[in-house]
């Protein structure tokens, strides 16, 4: 029979013609080869399976147990390549030396000579059970420490069972070195137990790694740290010294590192101690390690030589080890004495930077010329004047008095805590309301009239207790870090986008104060005290900002050669009667409104500064900063006040500054306003040209009031005629010794 006639389903006896059939043909090979006629559902289902295929090869790479083979460019004898052909098709690590080359070829360690491709036998177990537990996320809690030598592991290995017990991160150390001994001999050398040290540890050597030559291991630890961040993503990776780590290590890490854009913190040597309030810092703040840099700005006072080269001394010798120095401008007085002179043309600085020839100095010093006597106004704007931050975010700068001695820890203190609440993962929204860190603990309040009370743990918020009682720990009664909200020229760190914001203030405030109807404030800072303070006050009052004083002081501020500042000095006895009335005009000028008496300086209790000792052990809570919420806030007055309704005491505050200084006008005051810019000041104030955005979709500011007033009332803690009494003494000049304790007073039957 034909071959088409077979294919016809029809009887040929009914004598009907088969011209209108068609033929069913049975699938070919040549027919599966035309995609043109494939059918639609077969077209998807083949794109389906290439886009499965597309998505599980790249995978497929890491479920052998070996993860890869890491080729290297070098020539092998026969033997060596056979040996390794062997190895790369069986997952069993080969044991016993790897066979010499032939080449010939002499190296400078006779034991180091291998140089065949690099596979992982052990690294896989523990990177897969990670991926299990944990997940691949890039953003995560994991920290590394990379491990070459034994010396290096007994270095770190407390700092990282300490890191562990914190829990504040996943912690994972990565053996990369050449030694035979496995993990579990390594851990029982230093005395480790995984059941008190519960980090994570990752055997990342390569096959052969004792024998690995010098060019091989580093191979071997760019291919490991590679195969660690595609499972891990590490946020931070810590390591030893790099002056005791194998070479190897240090220049695969730093080179690895760079590519990851990671952060690597290298220990300094002999430092480990000191170096365990790193071990309280999350991922988050050991990530951004680099980025916070200070500078030091130092106002000298004429006819004050001593007091700056003791300032400076106190700085040279001070411990910076492991961090970045920060730069020193000095601002001197139109009159230098010659010691001065003599000490500053002989300074270096950074400390020790004579060992090298190349380095650049990082002190900047400023001669002021010869000028009339200024006022407050001038005064302010020739200290803001004298530095600006190039990076708002991370460039800080720490204004030191030239009375102030520095403790030695100082900067290891401020880096831990700008790391801890500013830059941590967790970081609180009361972060964002503090104007910087001081180094200081008060001694005076503020108005210079009375003593300050420093609050006490039992001040601090119940959470606390709670938290350190999960633990197993009890907090001893003393001294607490605590918030105030008040500025200091003393040591104060203060941000660079709050330093920035200030800049934009003052420039305002200048304008307004100038405009005609602008009412005087009385000061409430003491006239003993630098005229910038008075202005930066109104802004923290305005913003709601607060200033973070440590438990212990970290400065001693001496007595002798104490000055009043230029702007406040009053004229002596045996002045002209001209020079007089010249300077009762200039007293005219003023932008607030200054004491009949001239200012009188008082002896003040000296702390001595801390001894060098590891910070952990000189901070309370064994080094562990409490969260800012449960931390006790001070009120300008040196009260102790909710920080929780500091929000709307500084709407009161702000709605009162811009009708008395900012210009404002009736509703002008107090309808809430939209700040694209946090930097900026312009919702403080109605300056001619300057166009204010309103926000008229959220309610009234005094409404707003009005709320926290009912609040204040059902709470318990705020009385209703409290926000009233304390904008209207900032504004109205309430700063009399008498006035002010009336106000105490009330506030304290309103709290009642």
């Amino acid at each position: 029979m034909l071959g088409h006639a077979r294919v016809y389903s029809k009887d040929e006896e009914l004598g009907k013609r088969d011209d209108d059939f068609k033929p069913k043909r049975s699938p070919t090979l040549s027919g599966l080869l035309q995609p043109w006629r494939w059918r639609r559902r077969r077209i998807f289902a083949v794109i389906a399976l290439l886009a499965l295929a597309y998505v599980l090869l790249p995978q497929m790479r890491y479920w052998p147990q070996d993860l890869g083979v890491v080729g290297m460019g070098t020539q092998w004898s026969s033997d060596s390549s056979n040996s390794a052909e062997r190895s790369a098709g069986s997952h069993i690590e080969p044991t016993g030396p790897p066979p010499r080359p032939s080449t010939g070829e002499d190296h400078e360690d006779g034991k180091h000579y291998y140089d065949g491709p690099i596979k992982f036998y052990r690294l896989a177990t523990s990177l897969h059970a990670i991926a299990r537990t944990m997940g691949t996320r890039p953003q995560n809690r994991n920290v590394l420490f990379a491990v070459s030598s034994l010396r290096s592991a007994a270095n770190l290995m407390p700092m990282v069972c300490e890191m562990a017990k914190w829990d504040r991160n996943y912690v994972h150390v990565a053996f990369l070195g050449r030694e035979s001994l496995s993990i579990e001999q390594i851990l029982e050398i230093n005395g480790v137990s995984r059941e008190d040290c519960t980090a994570f540890f990752h055997d990342a050597r390569a096959d052969y790694s004792e024998f690995s030559s010098d060019k091989r291991a580093e191979v071997a630890v760019s291919g490991a740290m590679k195969h660690i961040n595609d499972f891990m993503h590490p946020q931070a990776m810590i390591m030893d010294d790099s002056a005791l780590e194998d070479a190897f290590l240090v220049r695969a890490m730093r080179n690895k590192v760079a590519e990851m854009g990671r952060a690597l913190i290298e220990v300094p040597a002999g430092r480990y101690d000191e170096f365990l309030w790193m071990t309280r810092l999350d991922s988050g703040s050991l990530s951004n390690w680099f980025k916070p840099t200070i500078d030091i700005l130092v106002h000298a006072l004429p006819d004050s030589s001593g007091g700056l080269i003791r300032l400076v001394k106190s700085l040279e010798t001070a411990d910076y080890t492991g961090l970045a120095r920060p730069k020193l401008t000095i601002e001197l007085p139109s009159d230098i004495e010659h010691f001065a002179k003599v000490f500053l043309e002989r300074l270096q600085w950074p400390p020790h930077s004579q060992s090298d020839p190349w380095k650049q100095s990082d002190l900047l010093l400023r001669h002021r010329i010869v000028t009339s006597h200024a006022n407050s106004e001038q005064a302010a704007v020739r200290f803001l004047e004298s530095y600006f931050p190039a990076n708002h975010e991370d460039n800080h700068v720490l204004v030191l008095s030239p009375q102030a001695e520095i403790s030695p820890t100082y900067l290891q203190y401020l880096h831990y805590v700008l790391l801890e609440y500013k830059y941590s993962s967790y970081a609180s929204a009361e972060a964002d309301n503090m104007l910087g860190l001081s180094l200081d603990v008060p001694t005076t309040a503020l108005s210079g009239v009375g003593s300050f009370v420093q609050p006490s743990t039992r001040n601090m918020s119940e959470q606390t207790s709670l938290e350190h009682q999960d633990r197993g720990e009890s907090i001893q009664e003393g001294p607490a870090p605590f918030l105030y909200q008040a500025p200091s020229a003393t040591a104060s760190l203060i941000f660079g986008d709050k330093w920035a914001t200030f800049h934009n203030f003052v420039s305002n405030r200048l304008t307004a104060s100038h405009l005609a109807g602008a009412a005087k404030a009385s000061k409430l800072v003491s006239e003993t005290e630098p005229a910038w303070l008075e202005y930066l006050l109104e802004l923290m009052r305005a913003r709601g900002w607060s200033m973070l004083h440590p438990a212990f002081s970290f400065v001693t501020v001496h007595n002798e050669l104490a000055q009043v500042p230029e702007e406040y000095t009053r004229e002596r006895d045996d002045q002209k009667p001209a020079d007089v009335t010249s300077k009762a005009a200039k007293v005219e000028d003023e932008p607030f409104l200054l004491a009949a008496e001239a200012p009188i300086m008082t002896e003040h209790a000296e702390r001595e500064t801390p001894q060098s000792q590891p910070l952990q052990d000189m901070l309370p809570f064994s080094g562990d900063l409490p969260e800012l919420p449960h931390l006790p806030y001070l009120a300008h007055t040196g009260e102790l006040v909710d920080g929780s309704m500091q929000e709307y005491a500084a709407i009161k505050y702000a709605s009162l500054f811009r009708r008395r200084v900012g210009g404002c006008i009736g509703k002008d005051a107090t309808r809430p306003r939209v700040l694209s810019d946090i930097r900026r000041t312009d919702d403080l104030f109605c300056l001619p040209g300057v166009d204010i955005e309103f926000d008229d979709s959220t309610e009234d500011e005094e409404a707003q009031i009005a709320a926290h007033e009912v609040i204040a009332e059902t709470g318990g803690t705020v009385g209703e005629d409290a926000p009233d009494f304390a904008a209207e003494a900032i504004v109205s000049g309430l700063t009399n010794g008498d006035k002010a304790a009336t106000g105490q007073q009330t506030q304290k039957a309103d709290d009642g």
